[in-house]
């Protein structure tokens, strides 16, 4: 995130698929072996529903967990969320730490979690409460050539090949519940470009085989990546939402200049508390376009850093969307 970088500047993402259930079965150390709570796919994860229990949106009330800002874990920064995006490191690394992570040091670039073990562990407790969670997974400028991904084996992935690893580690290996991309690193918005993103919805998201899962991406006017989905109607409808993550501008005009092309129900801005005030995440939460429907929620960056007084306050204030 441009504007998040200010606040990360650590943020840096990153087997031949015939390879693949080896390399997880062979690659995570035996203390960070992870097991799935059950089944084996995300739709049959046991999830214990209890009074905490939340439904997903819309509307979406979605907090960026940012691993390397603030100092409590996923379940403290938070009891209103009903979508959490875990924002640093990517899903490669937490399932296959001896080749992405060999040093074995700074879990998630975070001073909160001392292995991937317990981020999971943590990760099961929000989706047993009904939470959606999705990592984080950064566009970059490979995106824009026939190769976007390189593995651990130095092995050239196309657009298609990386698609289908990420889902194989995101929801087969891991069973979380979707992506949120990154839009801003550098990519050229071309026709490989649009391929990578078209391939991950096949996945992912309201046009995949999976509905289920969310697919979503943090955009803003300042990356030229993100006109390709928030002003492009066909592309945004591979996404359940975009979020709009120019924090220091004006909340209604930074919402309209994409619900303007993709609608107002694909469409939300994010607050951060480095740039907006509670009384103004509240305000922008509380607040719905005159026209056109409901908004698709409202997105808090960094909710272990934001407190979670900060969050939860930003949550309530979202108005609920009328029937």
């Amino acid at each position: 995130m441009n504007s998040v970088k200010k606040l990360n500047q650590a943020c840096k993402p990153g087997l031949v698929l015939a390879g693949l259930a080896l390399l997880f079965s062979a690659g995570c150390k035996k203390s960070e072996q992870l097991s799935p709570a059950s089944g084996n796919s995300n739709t049959t994860v046991a999830r214990a529903v209890n009074s905490t229990a939340v439904t997903a949106g819309p509307p979406y009330k979605v907090a960026y967990y940012a691993f390397d800002n603030g100092s409590v874990s996923l379940l403290q920064c938070t009891q209103s969320a009903n979508v959490m995006v875990l924002f640093e490191g990517t899903p490669w690394q937490i399932a296959d730490s001896t080749h992405y992570d060999p040093n074995h040091n700074g879990i998630m670039l975070s001073n909160t979690y001392k292995s991937y073990k317990a981020i999971m562990a943590d990760v099961r407790t929000l989706q047993g409460r009904g939470v959606k969670v999705l990592m984080n997974i950064d566009d970059a400028a490979s995106w824009s050539t026939t190769t976007p991904f390189t593995n651990s084996a130095g092995t050239k992935l196309t657009y298609t090949q990386f698609a289908a690893f990420v889902k194989q580690i995101v929801i087969d290996s891991l069973h979380l519940d979707g992506i949120a991309l990154d839009i801003e690193h550098g990519a050229t918005v071309n026709t490989n470009y649009t391929n990578m993103l078209k391939a991950l919805g096949g996945y992912f998201g309201p046009k995949s085989s999976n509905t289920a899962t969310i697919y979503t991406a943090a955009i803003y006017s300042g990356a030229p990546e993100g006109n390709a989905i928030g002003q492009s109607a066909s592309m945004a409808a591979y996404f359940n939402f975009v979020e709009d993550m120019g924090y220091f501008s004006d909340n209604t005009s930074r919402f309209n200049q994409w619900a303007k092309y993709i609608g107002n129900a694909k469409t939300m801005i994010g607050v951060s508390s480095q740039y907006n005030t509670l009384t103004n995440a509240e305000a922008a939460a509380a607040w719905q376009p005159k026209t056109g429907g409901a908004k698709a929620g409202i997105m808090v960056y960094a909710a272990n850093g934001a407190g979670q007084a900060y969050t939860d306050s930003v949550f309530a204030h979202l108005s609920p969307i009328k029937p």
